[in-house]
């Protein structure tokens, strides 16, 4: 009897070494998984927001347009990207600092930017919310109308001198309504950046065929 004691005595042994062993690898594994769950990043307003000058060239987007060999290159200081326009405008409403901003549609995404300039130099960027840069090049080829596959070539232009809207002479070479949509834009601020970016906003929200390539 007492070597059958021994015996079982031995086997509940094992049995509770084996039962905390296992006990202990669940845990850890569970440990893992919660560890795992709480490191995924996680959409905001359907958007993703920049929170540092360097993501524009640690993340690339990519058209899957190529880039014809005169489409003239641009930078914008971007604050964020977002699925739906709607998103977008939330955003904007929520900063006070984006009021000069717009919203370029590009990819099926929704970009909101505050400047657009020709030189990277000439980039200013916002603290809140935090702006990064985005480069970019615009292409007319596409456009049937001559006036409308100008405007790359004009905004590019570093003098910038078909952007003074406080004139009233009438340029054939561009958009019958490009003084009305310049001037309109000089109501929103007078930094030639943001007249720029605005009157782009606006023939690239209106005409598909001016393309913007990332």
């Amino acid at each position: 009897m007492k070597m059958v004691s021994r015996v079982v005595k031995k086997q509940i042994f094992r049995a509770m070494i084996i039962g905390g062993f296992v006990g202990l690898l669940g845990v850890a594994i569970f440990l893992g998984m919660l560890q795992a769950s709480t490191q995924l990043p996680l959409p905001k307003n359907g958007g993703e927001v920049a929170n540092n000058q360097s993501q524009a060239d640690t993340i690339p987007t990519s058209s899957g347009t190529t880039n014809p060999a005169n489409a003239p290159m641009f930078f914008a200081s971007q604050a964020g990207v977002f699925s739906n326009y709607e998103s977008a405008s939330a955003f904007i409403a929520e900063y006070p600092s984006l009021k000069e901003s717009a919203i370029i549609q590009a990819d099926g995404k929704y970009y909101v930017w505050t400047s657009l300039v020709t030189e990277e130099s000439q980039l200013e960027f916002l603290q809140d919310p935090a702006t990064f840069k985005k480069t970019f090049s615009v292409s007319g080829e596409s456009c049937k109308e001559p006036t409308l596959v100008e405007i790359p070539a004009v905004l590019a232009d570093k003098n910038a001198k078909k952007l003074n809207f406080g004139e009233n002479a009438k340029d054939t070479t561009l958009p019958e309504d490009w003084q009305t949509v310049g001037k309109a834009a000089s109501t929103i601020s007078n930094d030639i950046n943001i007249i720029r970016l605005h009157v782009f906003a606006h023939y690239q929200s209106k005409n598909t065929c001016l393309q913007v390539i990332f």
